[in-house]
């Protein structure tokens, strides 16, 4: 098959918000990934985000959905096709990545038997539950012209790796027109996209092992259910702009599963400090560094920046294969899958405030138009979640009716 050239595409400067992300530059001695001694190597990383209140009950919520670049195919990206909005689960940005010391083709297929794949980049052949690129010129060494848009995005940073540059070819849609009172419909052609890595996403309605419930005063109550994550896991709670978190493990219980009391430590800490454990657990668990810290870059600005109480783990590798089959041919000589869970909670404290927000943004008169203004924008600080979270307010307010 051959490939069009892709012509020059400006290059767009593109703001990242987390501190960490200026912190965590490697150092002058730091060497870069060793190259790969044999044929193929295949990294994988992504994350699955979950939601519930301080009862531990997993809730519904929407993923993000403008924070891709235009050239990104799929469902949300300008909201222009019908497609699933929301779920208990948000896949978010699987990246995988191909590492060879010479030009080879490989196919790649992912399944996602529970969920919807909703977008994803370069062109692949999809169902719902199925992506699938035929063709991957994995072109080693080779220099490639990525695209950009003009808006800023944290899609950008999976790209900041040593990972060969990727060749798909991509089948543009027929063009359609009305001639004369007569559908013409032009042929479709083919063109070629280029990447750093293959992307993709998905939603879905199911649980993950891990649930929490919260309690006052910053103390949660971890469980999980079957083979426990491999590595610490991390209680996070951003407040104000400051940052606490505390590594913990897990304990297994006689019935079956394991658990964990943990609470918030009194002490702030830095957003460096908590990116840098973050990485450790990656390279720990199999990443290269520069991958490890491309993927706390992506995700810094919400696992840092956003406010809330959230818990963040590894997936054990089986339940990621369970998850999202992937295969590749030619079987890689190595493949290394890291998922990482984030679950956000309510506190008690949070409902009680977002109970107050509900009825002054709710409220009719005597209230103050402004006063309800400044209870919707505290509201919309809930982002993703402020749907969710809104309605079980009202439940609760009309319980104690």
């Amino acid at each position: 098959m051959r490939f069009a050239n892709l012509g020059a595409v400006p290059l767009v400067a593109v703001g990242l918000l987390a501190v960490w992300c200026q912190a965590a530059e490697p150092a002058p001695n730091e060497t870069a990934a060793p190259a790969p001694d044999k044929a193929l190597i295949v990294h994988e990383w992504g994350t699955f985000s979950t939601f519930s209140g301080s009862n531990g009950t997993n809730l519904q919520f929407q993923p993000y959905d403008n924070d891709l670049p235009e050239f990104v195919h799929g469902y949300l990206v300008r909201n222009s096709k019908a497609g699933p909005r929301g779920g208990s689960i948000s896949l978010e940005t699987p990246v995988i990545y191909f590492y060879s010391e010479r030009p080879l083709t490989v196919s790649v297929r992912v399944d996602f038997p529970k969920g919807i794949l909703t977008e994803w980049f370069p062109y692949a052949a999809r169902t719902d539950h199925q992506l699938n690129w035929k063709e991957v010129q994995v072109a080693s060494k080779e220099e490639a012209t990525l695209p950009e848009d003009k808006k800023p995005s944290r899609y950008y940073a999976a790209r900041e790796t040593d990972a060969a540059p990727l060749r798909v070819a991509a089948h543009k849609e027929a063009e359609r027109t009305v001639e004369q009172g007569r559908l013409v419909v032009k042929e479709a052609e083919w063109t070629t996209e280029q990447e750093k890595f293959l992307f993709y996403r998905g939603v879905g309605t199911f649980d993950l092992p891990l649930s929490v419930k919260a309690s006052a005063g910053g103390k949660c109550s971890v469980g999980w259910k079957g083979k426990v994550p491999e590595g610490d896991l991390i209680l996070v709670q951003v407040k104000a702009g400051k940052i606490r978190f505390r590594q913990f493990g897990l304990e297994r219980k006689d019935r079956g599963g394991a658990g964990a009391e943990v609470q918030v430590p009194e002490v702030d800490a830095t957003a460096k400090e908590l990116g840098d454990a973050l990485v450790k657990l990656l390279v720990a668990k199999g990443l290269f560094e520069k991958e490890a810290q491309a993927m706390v870059k992506t995700w810094s600005s919400a696992w840092f920046g956003e406010e809330g109480t959230r818990v963040l783990y590894l997936l054990p590798t089986d339940l990621t294969d369970e998850l999202l089959p992937l295969k590749v041919e030619p079987k890689p000589d190595a493949l290394t899958r890291v998922l990482v869970g984030r679950h956000d909670v309510l506190t008690p404290e949070r409902e009680k405030q977002i109970d107050a927000l509900v009825t002054q943004h709710r409220e009719a008169a005597p209230l103050p138009e402004a006063t309800r203004r400044v209870a919707a924008n505290e509201l919309a600080k809930l982002g993703r979640y402020l749907e969710a979270a809104e309605e079980e307010s009202m439940k609760r307010l009309e319980n104690k009716r």
